[in-house]
Formats: structure tokens, C-alpha cells, sequence
């Protein structure tokens, strides 16, 4: 009675090794699939997106941008990633679509593709004596720095300097916080701390600093302080006491990174 069990086993385990051997491969394509599979829904939301901003529909923009950041993502393609980001990049330039162009920047931070987005963020960066009530400029540096493309550190670091809006000035400086992984972050330590002790209001006896300068003073000391803390690892605060600190450090200013 037993040995036909044992014949039973025998072919179970044979028709399981079988089943093993031609399911392999198909996990294989499987596991292929996912990247070939968001390439092309990659293409299909482009062609969506361009669809929708030829017929000027914004609802319809705003539903194909929030697409692409996963398929983005989702893709090595090269190609259809450049693609996907000039097309975000012409919805941020896009005036009239001001719900549609915030998702797209959105969009485009999502990717975390810093030096492609960069590609098609650099025409949309705002003039430094630009006022907007909008604060649309703003929004714009904000991204930028949360992408941190080394491409953009020069025009934040002109930005920071004059930029005409003091709130614009403040995002730049935040902004350039985030490099600290960058090569140049000694570079912008220098160049923040140089700016800013310029910015800081002087006193005499016989002579106030003007309201103007003591407003763009404390609407700007706070994220410079907070800008070198994130660039470096510390936890300094005080923009002042940071200059001062990198006057003490000038010729080992590797020592005021934290990592």
C-alpha cells in the first residue's frame, strides 16, 4: 500500500519541478514588465498633456500632469523622462493656467529629477526686480530648491542678493539651504555669509537704519540663519553669531560641516 504513495510523491515533486521550469522565465517578463509597461503610460500621459494644453482645457491639463511623477519614476527611459519634463516645464510657463502650473511645478518636484527639470525651470526663473503679489515667483524658487540642481546655484545666490522682493530674497537664501550635499557648499557658505553681513542694518550715533532696511532685515534674518544651519548640519540659529563663526573658521571652513 505504501509504495504507490511513494509513486504519488515521486510525480508530484517531477510535475512540480516542471511547473518550476516554465514558470520561471514568465517571472522573468514579469519583473520586466513594470518599467516597459510606465514607459509607455509614460508617453500616453505626455500625449495626453500636450492633447490637453492644445485645447486649452485646464481641468484636463491638471488631470495628465498628476500622472506623470510616478510614471516618471517609474521609467529609466531617458527619452520619455526629457519629454515628460518639457512638457511640465511649458505648463509652468503657462500665465493663463495658474492652478495647472502649480501642479505642474509640483509634478516636477515629485520626479526629484533635479538637473533635468532644471533644463526647463532655468527660462521660467524670475527677474530678480520683479514684484509679484502673487508670490508665483516665490513658489518657483521654493521648487527649485527642493530639486537642488547645481546649475541653479548662481542665479539663487543672485536672487538672494537682490532680489528686489525681500520675501523672493528669503526663499533663495531657504533655497540654497538645501545644497549641502553639493560640491559647492563651501562656496555658498561663503557667498551667503558675505551677502549677508551686508544686509544686516547699520547703526551709529548720529544716524538709525531706515524702516526699509530693518524690514528686510527681519524678514530675512530668520531663514538665513536657518539656511546655514540646514547647509552645514548645525543648529546655529543666529544668523549674526554665524557670521562670526565663519570669520573664526576662514581658513578650515570643512570644520563647520556636521557630516
Amino acid at each position: 500500500m505504501r509504495r504507490p504513495s511513494a509513486l504519488v510523491s515521486v510525480a508530484v515533486v517531477v510535475a512540480l519541478a516542471g511547473a518550476a521550469a516554465v514558470v520561471a522565465p514568465s517571472f522573468a517578463r514579469a519583473a520586466d514588465a513594470p518599467a516597459a509597461d510606465a514607459t509607455s503610460q509614460l508617453k500616453a500621459a505626455v500625449a495626453e498633456l500636450d492633447a490637453a494644453m492644445k485645447a486649452k482645457d485646464e481641468s484636463a491639463v491638471t488631470v495628465a500632469v498628476k500622472k506623470i511623477p510616478p510614471l516618471y519614476k517609474g521609467t529609466t527611459d531617458t527619452g520619455a523622462r526629457s519629454s515628460a519634463a518639457k512638457e511640465l516645464g511649458a505648463v509652468v510657463k503657462s500665465a493663463k493656467m495658474t492652478s495647472a502650473r502649480k501642479d505642474a511645478l509640483d509634478a516636477l518636484v515629485e520626479t526629484e529629477d533635479g538637473k533635468e527639470a532644471w533644463k526647463h525651470l532655468a527660462s521660467a526663473y524670475p527677474a530678480d526686480d520683479l514684484e509679484d503679489e502673487t508670490r508665483w515667483n516665490v513658489d518657483i524658487v521654493k521648487a527649485i530648491g527642493a530639486l537642488h540642481p547645481d546649475g541653479a546655484i548662481d542665479k539663487l545666490l543672485e536672487s538672494f542678493k537682490k532680489g528686489k522682493q525681500a520675501d523672493f530674497a528669503a526663499a533663495a537664501v531657504s533655497a540654497l539651504g538645501n545644497y549641502k550635499t553639493s560640491k559647492q557648499r563651501q562656496a555658498i557658505l561663503v557667498e551667503i555669509v558675505k551677502a549677508g553681513k551686508n544686509m544686516v542694518p547699520s547703526r551709529s550715533s548720529s544716524k538709525n537704519p531706515s524702516p526699509e532696511a530693518q524690514a528686510r532685515w527681519a524678514t530675512l534674518s530668520g531663514p538665513i540663519g536657518k539656511a546655514l544651519d540646514t547647509l552645514t548640519g548645525d543648529t546655529v540659529g543666529d544668523p549674526v553669531e554665524w557670521f562670526k563663526k565663519v570669520d573664526e573658521a576662514k581658513t578650515n571652513l570643512k570644520s563647520l560641516f556636521r557630516d
